[in-house]
């Protein structure tokens, strides 16, 4: 994309970085400055797309809120784009499109399907695609950092002022880990929309349950070695993406993020994620990447050879590893969503993830699009609840 000619106004207590003035940044000498440094300015150097090949029209920013750093993205519609970028991607291509056949109702996902041709033309008329995602790392799930109200508050009432153009949405919120952040942001007028259902998992109460102590048994039956990924070779990198790819592309959706082996090679070397790696007979099988953030773990690269038998039960054996990581860090495990049932049994709660949106300075047709997916996601939310999606 070109470089931003926006006009940007300084706001007190917050700025504002793009790729042209991203040098002047004072990166803050803590854990999550650290961490954003290491992983945000490669992406803004190079461009995302090195490292998320399926990240088109995309622009990423930083805001510094104090000695907090928030990533923006900015998108304009692209019809490949990762869903993690793109709203129209999430409610449609992915959503809308390809989220319905696991309703296992050939009538029912024939009917979604014939109503989402009309929906889709209407939402790419309306320029859904054109906002600022605040918080977005690129990832299926975005930590919040630990953030005070008044520094939320003086970000939110900021970001329309520097993009009028584009509706504001944060990403990844949900009333169980960010409680605090969905409350302020709705008194600033922010509309929860229907993200996602996902579930945390308490790696403690966990390990109690009789499913934990039967896949650390099958751990030790197949006799798997967990191996540290900062010790792996680029081609061993190479088969850990591969193996992500064979599960979340191949299985269920190349709208979501198609990473390259330069962002498998940047979470070896600057670890923007911790590898777990499962190795037996000197090839590996099944592979987990997780990052920590303010008290909470997740897991945005997980994968496995599926041309193994099931009883191999590499899935199961990676949420063990997971839950061994989140119970020696004493962290609480963000299990994003999907398979609600095999998680449930394992002590998982669900809860409602939200984008928190705020569009009351656009024009009415560019509103409205919003103002329809929230109509829908009344209805929708309690079928996800029913159904532990």
């Amino acid at each position: 994309m070109k470089p931003y000619s926006g006009k940007i106004q300084m706001q007190p207590g917050v700025e504002l970085f793009t790729r042209e003035n991203i040098h002047s940044l004072s990166w803050p000498a803590t854990l999550d400055g650290e961490y954003a440094r290491n992983y945000l300015l490669p992406m803004m150097m190079n461009g995302p797309e090195m490292y998320i090949k399926n990240v088109h029209n995309t622009r990423l920013m930083i805001a510094r809120v104090d000695d907090v750093i928030i990533p923006l993205s900015l998108s304009d519609f692209h019809p490949q784009n990762t869903y993690t970028v793109s709203p129209y991607s999430h409610y449609v291509s992915y959503g809308g499109y390809e989220e319905v056949k696991h309703l296992n109702n050939p009538l029912l996902e024939a009917f979604i399907r014939a109503i989402m041709h009309p929906v889709a033309r209407y939402f790419r008329s309306a320029d859904l695609d054109k906002v600022v995602y605040v918080n977005n790392y690129l990832l299926s799930t975005n930590l919040y950092p630990s953030v005070s109200s008044g520094q939320l508050s003086v970000l939110s009432e900021a970001l329309p002022g520097w993009f009028p153009d584009r509706a504001i949405v944060f990403r990844s919120i949900d009333a169980r880990k960010n409680p605090q952040l969905l409350d302020i942001l709705n008194q600033k007028e922010y509309e929860p929309v229907l993200s996602r259902q996902v579930w945390y998992m308490d790696p403690q109460e966990a390990s109690h349950t009789r499913q934990y102590k039967e896949d650390v048994r099958v751990l030790r039956k197949h006799g798997y070695q967990i191996v540290d990924g900062a010790g792996l070779s680029d081609d061993e990198l190479a088969r850990c993406l591969d193996l992500y790819n064979l599960l979340y592309l191949e299985k269920y959706s190349f709208y979501n993020p198609q990473f390259t082996l330069e962002f498998m090679k940047l979470a070896r070397d600057r670890e923007i994620l911790h590898l777990r790696a499962l190795k037996r007979n000197g090839r590996i099988n099944a592979v987990m990447g997780f990052f920590v953030r303010n008290g909470a773990m997740t897991q945005p690269l997980f994968g496995y050879d599926t041309s193994l038998p099931q009883e191999e039960g590499l899935y199961r054996l990676l949420t063990l590893i997971t839950l061994q990581e989140g119970l020696l860090r004493n962290l609480l495990v963000h299990a994003s969503g999907g398979v609600g049932k095999f998680k449930k049994v394992r002590g998982g709660r669900s809860v409602i993830e939200y984008n928190a949106v705020f569009s009351k300075h656009l024009p009415v047709r560019r509103r409205r699009p919003w103002q329809l997916i929230r109509a829908i996601s009344s209805y929708a939310i309690p079928y996800f609840q029913k159904m532990d999606f």
